[in-house]
């Protein structure tokens, strides 16, 4: 799990600790005493992927409207 506060945390980052819970999970050193806190953490760095996706998708949206209304004039 990264230190780095998660409001910091790149999307990038993001995925390749996911890749790397996913990698653990699969492998032999999954324990079951850490199964829990490895599962609350992807949840959270899923829901921090998909809001950063989110925002994006919003933002692209409002310039390509602006780009329109440039073409358009």
């Amino acid at each position: 799990m990264t230190d780095k506060n998660d409001t910091n945390i790149t999307y990038s980052e993001a995925l390749a600790e996911l890749e790397a819970i996913l990698a653990s999970l699969r492998g032999d050193s999954c324990d079951v005493d850490t199964l829990a806190g490895r599962t609350r953490r992807a949840a959270a760095l899923l829901k921090l992927c998909r809001d950063k996706l989110t925002r994006t998708e919003k933002e692209l949206g409002k310039v390509l409207e602006e780009l329109d209304n440039v073409i358009e004039s």
